[in-house]
Formats: C-alpha cells, sequence, structure tokens
C-alpha cells in the first residue's frame, strides 16, 4: 500500500464516545472509591485491631509496623488485583466495544487507580516494616 492512498484516517472526537457511558464510569468509580476508603477503615480497624488514634497523626500508622502478615495486606493485594481485573476489562472494551472510548477509558482509569493505590500502600508497607 502507498503512504496516500487514504485509508488511513484519524477518527473524529465523538466517534466511541457516549455521554450516558461517561456518567456511568463516573457513578461507579465514585462508588468504588467510596468503598475502597470505607473498606480500608473497617480492615485496619476490624481486623487488624487499629484504635482510632493510631489511625491518624504519624507518617504511617504504626500497625503497619508490625512484621507479621496483617489482613490489610490481603485487603491491598485484592486492591491491585481488582485493579488488574479492571484494566483487562479496559482492553477488552477498546477491542470490541461499542463506545471503546467511554468504556475503556473510564475501566482503565479506575483500574489504575486501583493498581497504583494498593501498590503505593503496600510499599508503604513495606517501609514501616524494615524501618
Amino acid at each position: 500500500m502507498s503512504e496516500g492512498s487514504g485509508f488511513d484516517q484519524p477518527a473524529a472526537r465523538g466517534i466511541g464516545a457516549s455521554d450516558t457511558r461517561e456518567r456511568l464510569w463516573g457513578r461507579i468509580g465514585g462508588l468504588i472509591g467510596a468503598s475502597v476508603g470505607i473498606g480500608s477503615f473497617l480492615v485496619a480497624w476490624l481486623v487488624d485491631g487499629a484504635s482510632w488514634s493510631e489511625l491518624s497523626g504519624a507518617p504511617y500508622p504504626p500497625f503497619l509496623a508490625n512484621r507479621r502478615p496483617i489482613g490489610f495486606d490481603d485487603y491491598l493485594l485484592a486492591l491491585v488485583l481488582l485493579g488488574l481485573a479492571f484494566l483487562a476489562h479496559a482492553l477488552v472494551r477498546l477491542r470490541l466495544g461499542r463506545y471503546p472510548r467511554s468504556d475503556g477509558y473510564g475501566a482503565a482509569l479506575i483500574g489504575g487507580l486501583l493498581c497504583a493505590l494498593g501498590g503505593v500502600v503496600l510499599f508503604l508497607r513495606v517501609f514501616a516494616v524494615t524501618h
């Protein structure tokens, strides 16, 4: 094929996007974000026995410095795995979805944020244990 064949053209901005799907992914992201925040508090408080005063204040809560495995580790690993599931879903939606820009972007954003959050807090846990 020659370079000037005319088949390779960029898609218009509105192609593959839907305002309704954007709002849906915004709601899904809000629900997941609130659930993750409340869930992390409940796991730290109920499973690992951290007190309210431990959860605020220092650069990291003292319960993170326990050298034994804690329930919060499993919770953070689950966050990373859930993020990876959203990223895999984004790849499928980008390739096969009816609205690939809206669905792919929403799922990739949620997946990336969950993976980053879980990974950063797991790294903080390793830092707290080693120092």
